[in-house]
């Protein structure tokens, strides 16, 4: 017997931001091993600093860097110049759909949709992306959250997502690097990175960037599995996305 349920996902996009300031100082740049007497940092500096293996150029003192635009960056640090930029963080977090309807479920197909984000950050030293909600609920009844990696089973009550380009179902898309790998490195969270693999945890982390980031346009494929006990009815629920930068 097939039980006709529609569900409706409204996922809101929440954001937050924490800034931490440092005072001002005068005092030469130095550590235990290292010292800068001297430095400018910014475009129309004159002063160098240099080794035999590195060297620090600060923007208009050289032809063909006369922007003094760029960025520095190593494992744990990075350091963006330029008068082009402005020094503010930003952190942006995008919804391309509001709501998912999945109409009618059945014990032999898989009910899907996809719902798009995008996140692009500046200035912060990353951000990580969180989804929060309860899986859909008629009543007293809510559909079983898909608590460990698992593929999508047909007649098991299942309610799951990833960010991945899936065949099983076909469902959903990899991330893309807005404009490209070079500026972007948003990525799905380990859970959540594994095609044809679903999960549903309530506060989890679905992606991140450790660092400044580009635009990156995630794609959340949602599964919805039902069995033969799950009870009938008109099933609704929301998922928030919360973005917050990491500093």
């Amino acid at each position: 017997m097939h039980k006709r349920q529609t569900l409706s996902l409204i996922i809101v996009a929440t954001f937050l931001v924490i800034l931490g300031v440092v005072s001002g100082v005068d005092a030469a740049t130095n550590s235990t091993n290292y010292r800068i007497d001297e430095d400018f940092i910014g475009p129309g500096g004159q002063l160098e600093s240099n080794s035999t293996n590195y060297r620090l150029d600060q923007g208009q003192s050289s032809a063909g860097n006369a922007g003094g635009v760029g960025e520095s960056a190593s494992t744990n640090f990075q350091v963006q110049s330029g008068s082009t930029t402005t020094s503010d963080p930003r952190l942006s977090c995008s919804l391309g759909s509001s709501s998912l309807n999945f109409g009618a479920l059945s014990t032999s197909v898989t009910a899907t949709g996809t719902a798009t984000f995008s996140v692009l950050n500046y200035t912060s030293y990353g951000y990580v992306v969180n989804i929060l909600g309860t899986p859909p609920t008629t009543g007293s009844s809510t559909l079983t959250a898909m608590g460990s990696n698992g593929p999508s089973t047909t007649g098991t009550e299942q309610f799951g997502i990833n960010l991945r380009d899936n065949s099983t179902p076909n469902i959903g898309a990899d991330a893309v690097q807005n404009p490209s790998g070079t500026f972007s490195f948003g990525a799905p969270t380990t859970n959540y990175n594994i095609v044809n693999s679903y999960r549903y945890v309530n506060g989890e982390s679905i992606a991140s960037s450790v660092r400044s980031s580009g635009q990156t346009d995630y794609t959340l494929s949602y599964i919805i599995n039902a069995s033969t006990t799950t009870a009938g009815g008109a099933y609704s629920g929301n998922q928030t996305i919360l973005c917050t930068g990491t500093y």
